[in-house]
């Protein structure tokens, strides 16, 4: 009974949420003639993935995420997609710090400068109002942008399906592979890969004697000298222990929405990455 009630108030809300903040026109419309791709996430375990298998990656459709560009795998790789998610992309410079508004300008270049080849840049729809954003679509012919609703949509299942498939909203986008995955299925990919998606950062936590919450999050491009640091939320508050351990929560339980939707639409997801703590998803070596 408590789990019905809930699913009834989970319901309502997203229905608000949707006729809120979801746009129902001009959302992703790529289809992939292709049947399989490969998501490069990009924790550590990269860097032995690409080691291994490198030919096996080149062979099949690319989709990279969020900070890839800085490193000189994009310009190798070529990857046929690439996802931006991250809040801090997108926000205007005065609600930005100056080491995010840096992160922004820096990636941003890369993007423009390196792309010489046909790119599918998928965003959330609040990157039409950011000046940086479009400026770079106006200075590179190449990257075409496709926009996409990433709204946190919850409830009964048939309810969450639907507005999934009507591409309304998805699971809590709390981790860029959420919408990465879940726009893999919509472009009609019927087999997902997914690599460097480590998720090891519950082993990366640690508080210090201030009471400060830190989280040391290692990716392929700098293991070697990144360092634990504090979590910010939307108005740059550092974010409590308890707030990070559910915030994680909230990827690691999106996955598994994510697994029993791909089932309704006939597709596969594996999990190929060298080391990863999602369990949501069936393990086994790319091939």
């Amino acid at each position: 009974m408590k789990q019905l009630i809930n699913n009834f108030f989970l319901t309502g809300i997203s229905i608000v949420k949707i006729f809120l903040q979801s746009k129902w026109f001009n959302t992703i419309k790529l289809k992939s003639t292709k049947k399989s791709c490969i998501i490069i996430g990009n924790g550590p375990s990269f860097n032995s993935s690409i080691i291994e298998n490198k030919k096996t990656i080149q062979e099949h459709e690319l989709i990279c995420v969020n900070n890839f560009a800085i490193t000189d795998f994009y310009d190798d790789l070529k990857p046929k997609y690439y996802l931006l998610q991250a809040p801090i992309l997108f926000q205007s410079n005065e609600n930005s710090s100056p080491l995010y508004i840096n992160m922004r300008d820096v990636l941003f270049n890369h993007i423009e400068v390196k792309t010489k080849w046909e790119l599918n840049l998928m965003v959330p729809f609040r990157a039409k109002k950011s000046k940086e954003f479009l400026n770079l679509l106006k200075q590179n012919k190449f990257i075409k942008a496709h926009f996409f609703n990433d709204i946190a949509i919850e409830g009964f299942d048939s309810f969450i399906y639907t507005c999934y498939r009507l591409k309304l909203g998805m699971p809590r986008p709390h981790n860029v592979l959420i919408p990465t995955i879940m726009n893999a299925i919509s472009i009609g990919f019927k087999e997902i890969n997914i690599i460097g998606a480590d998720h090891s950062w519950l082993g990366e936590i640690s508080v210090n004697n201030s009471n400060e919450a830190l989280v040391n999050q290692k990716h392929f491009y700098d293991e070697s000298v990144s360092k634990p640091e504090k979590m910010q939320d939307y108005i740059s508050r550092p974010r409590k222990l308890h707030e990070i351990i559910h915030k994680f929560y909230l990827t690691f339980q999106g996955y598994w929405i994510i697994e029993k939707y791909s089932k309704r639409n006939q597709t596969t997801i594996y999990n190929a990455s060298q080391i990863s703590m999602i369990d949501a998803f069936e393990r086994r070596l790319l091939k």
